[in-house]
């Protein structure tokens, strides 16, 4: 399968190094020209935490290339799937110069973002596109341009992108998507089809609003969460107040989910959220589009969620 990763990032590594392995044609689309030169000199690797041994593939296995060239050559050689791997920030603020050439195309394009808001704007992008929302629990950090670190194995599900109720669902009869399935687990991944994406995304993003921005604040990893009873606090008020708004909006959660949380930070104990590593790398974070989107629902729902607010000018306001 000939598959376009767009983002060099640590999931978008992670799948290059694994798809490339198993045999398929790449395209990884970066940032910067320096990742490329370093991916003809160097190849990609894929290390594990538990002592596994490294993937490493040489620079000639795969192509790399500046995303701003990613049209051009996808209107000349189009690729099976598109893969999306950049965070919300990037997704919005730069991607549509380089996908609006794609307005036309019945694109297939698969989006792993945390947060919410990211699958309309593509839909509004490339209304002809097959739309796939993708949610994973597969934990990965970028050790350097080349190399990713598979910190944690984890699921990925995936389901069509809804234009008629912004709900993700299966189209059984295309076959494409089965095939993305079928290929992702010949990768090593455990990749399933669902009709309930929708409400992953939902519920990963609860645990993205409880855990992300108190780690980038008092930049602790996951696990430090649970060293105090005032930190604790915190994090059920803002779970409480995302509850309030998801029962206002009728989106439905796990009767566990604070459970979970708790779980997720146990089992990540040792991890840096995504949120913290962008702060400490002096980036813009996706607070907008994690509680940020909370706060918008509440808005759209009479809810108050005075917490998540105050969270979202305290990270906003960290220095970039």
């Amino acid at each position: 399968m000939r598959i376009d990763i767009i983002g060099g990032g640590s999931l978008g590594l992670l799948l290059a190094g694994r798809l490339i392995q198993s045999g398929n044609e790449v395209r990884l689309w970066c940032r910067g020209i320096e990742q490329c030169r370093q991916f003809e000199d160097k190849g990609l690797t894929v290390s594990y935490e538990d002592g596994r041994n490294p993937i490493s593939v040489s620079g000639d296995r795969f192509a790399s290339a500046p995303v701003e060239g990613f049209a051009d050559v996808y209107l000349q050689e189009p690729s099976d799937w598109i893969i999306v791997t950049v965070k919300q920030n990037i997704l919005h603020n730069v991607l549509p110069k380089f996908l609006s050439p794609l307005r036309e195309e019945q694109v297939h394009i698969i989006c792993f973002q945390n947060g919410t808001g990211h699958m309309e704007m593509l839909r509004n992008l490339l209304p002809k596109a097959n739309l796939y929302a993708a949610v994973t629990t597969e934990a990965a950090k970028r050790k350097s341009l080349t190399e990713v670190i598979h910190a944690g194995a984890g699921e990925v599900w995936a389901g069509e992108w809804s234009l008629e109720n912004g709900q993700a669902h299966i189209i059984h009869t295309d076959l494409q998507a089965n095939y993305l399935i079928e290929v992702l687990n010949m990768a090593g991944f455990s990749a399933f089809l669902s009709n309930e994406v929708g409400t992953m995304i939902y519920r990963k993003l609860l645990i993205n609003a409880v855990i992300n921005p108190l780690t980038a604040i008092w930049r602790i990893p996951n696990g430090e969460l649970l060293a105090s009873e005032g930190r604790l606090q915190l994090m059920r008020e803002l779970f409480r107040e995302a509850t309030m708004v998801y029962d206002a909006c009728g989106v439905t959660y796990d009767h566990d989910a604070w459970d979970n949380i708790l779980k997720v930070c146990r089992t990540t104990a040792g991890n840096t959220s995504s949120m913290l590593a962008d702060v400490l790398a002096s980036r813009t974070t996706e607070i907008h589009w994690i509680n940020g989107s909370l706060v918008e629902m509440a808005e759209r729902s009479g809810t108050s969620v005075p917490l998540h607010r105050l969270i979202c000018q305290l990270v906003e306001g960290i220095k970039v």
